[in-house]
């Protein structure tokens, strides 16, 4: 029994002197099987000071500066075209003749014409010299009648008959005038049938009217086309001056108060995804124009610098105009989120800048000892990524700028670890929904 007993005080003692020199190694094994607090894992950066160009949006299309249809004025057919589409033309340049030979011929029959009025009107004229001098000497042989059938020496039928001589004569003059004006209107109507032709003639002949590039060739050699020089017809082709671009684009009826005539303006055409365009604007549509869903917009041009590139008449694009810059303290757009006032924690729902009258608030995460801090702010106006943050934000700050996903159920105190720049961002799906919360959040302050 005492053997027993010394041996069991032995290993006691032995094993109290392993814990005691174990304890150390055992606890940190313990402490590695404690589970961490979750973490959320989000992209964050510092709020900078800035300047940021405030902008508008305007879908269009982009055109030549100056461009020109060419119609035909005459009907014939074509029997020469010596452009083809996208050919370089100077003004003056022939670019289209006609068959001339109906305008020919009818050239020819209207100065014969004219020239038969012409003899016509002649005649008429040297008959009514004869006939005003026949009518002279027969008033004063009316006279010498006159003065004899007073003094006896005649009848009153002789009388008579030289007052009928008189009359005659006065009748013919005034016949003969009346015919000479009819002569003298169809002796017009020949010069005018001369002068049509001859424009006629000219018209088959036709000339660019100005320097540029034939964008569009509706036509070729052989076909009629049909035209006058009160109604042009057949549209040949479409002359272009591609030194001078503009996007006409269409400014939501919103947004026209802050557009101005030479304002700055960056164009993204679709066809160039990978470049940027400047521009000015250069005119602003008095009149409102409506789209087919009832929406309204004023026609803006704004002239493209093309640094001596020739883009293509017709491409789609979208202009930024810069209509104000502001300067203060800029973040992404959607870092600033919508949050319901409700839902804050109750010292956040204290702060000034979140009124207790309205149901929704703006907010920023800043990153504080790797928590989400959740921090109202009065934000300020935007361009299509970034906002300015008036009040409630320091430079320098870090805040959670995404994923959108996150940011959306992210809540105050929430523990954060940044997120390695190598992780795919694709799922940051934001900007969109961002402006959408944020313009929520604008009608709830008006409500």
């Amino acid at each position: 029994m005492k053997i027993a007993l010394v041996v069991l005080v032995v290993l006691s003692l032995a094993a109290a002197g392993g814990a005691l020199l174990a304890g150390p190694q055992l606890r940190e094994a313990l402490k590695g099987l404690t589970p961490e607090p979750p973490t959320t894992t989000v992209r964050v950066e510092p709020a900078r000071q800035g300047t940021l160009i405030e902008t508008i949006s305007a879908p269009g299309e982009i055109e030549p500066h100056t461009d020109v249809e060419i119609a035909a004025e005459v009907s014939a057919r074509i029997v020469d075209l010596p452009v083809r589409q996208g050919q370089t033309v100077a003004r003056g340049d022939v670019i289209c003749r006609l068959d001339d030979k109906d305008l020919q011929a009818a050239l020819v029959s209207s100065k014969a014409r004219r020239d038969g009025e012409q003899f016509r009107l002649k005649s008429d004229q040297a008959r009514l010299e004869g006939l005003m001098s026949n009518v002279t000497f027969a008033r004063k042989e009316l006279e010498r009648q006159q003065q004899l059938f007073e003094s006896g020496d005649i009848s009153g039928r002789e009388l008579d008959g030289a007052l009928e001589r008189v009359q005659d004569l006065d009748a013919s003059i005034e016949a003969t005038k009346y015919s000479i004006s009819v002569v003298e209107s169809s002796l017009a109507a020949a010069e005018a049938d001369i002068e049509r032709s001859q424009d006629g003639l000219a018209n088959t002949v036709i000339l660019a009217p100005m320097d540029g590039i034939v964008t569009r060739l509706n036509v070729e050699v052989g076909e009629v086309v049909t035209g006058s020089t009160t109604n042009p017809g057949t549209r040949l082709m479409t002359i272009a001056d591609l030194t001078r671009m503009i996007h006409r684009a269409e400014v939501a009826e919103s947004d026209i108060a802050n557009v101005e005539i030479g304002q700055r303006a960056k164009i993204f055409i679709n066809a160039y995804p990978d470049d940027v365009f400047s521009g000015t604007v250069r005119d602003i549509a008095l009149q409102r124009s409506g789209n087919p869903d009832g929406t309204g917009y004023f026609e803006t041009e704004i002239e493209i610098d093309l640094q001596g590139r020739q883009i293509r008449s017709g491409h789609v694009a979208n202009s930024d105009i810069e209509v104000a810059t502001h300067e203060g303290i800029i973040v992404p757009y959607q870092a600033i989120v919508v949050r319901e006032v409700e839902e804050l924690p109750d010292h956040v729902q204290r702060h000034a800048l979140v009124d207790s009258t309205k149901r929704k608030a703006s907010v920023i995460y800043r990153m504080v000892e790797d928590k989400a801090v959740c921090t109202p702010v009065r934000p300020g106006p935007s361009d299509l990524t970034h906002r300015v943050v008036h009040e409630g934000l320091d430079a320098e700050e870090m805040i959670v700028i995404g994923p959108y996903k996150v940011l959306e159920s992210l809540k105050h105190d929430e523990r954060i670890s940044v997120k390695d720049e190598d992780e795919d961002a694709a799922d940051d799906d934001a900007a969109p929904e961002a402006v959408a919360d944020s313009d929520d959040a604008a009608a709830d302050g008006d409500s």
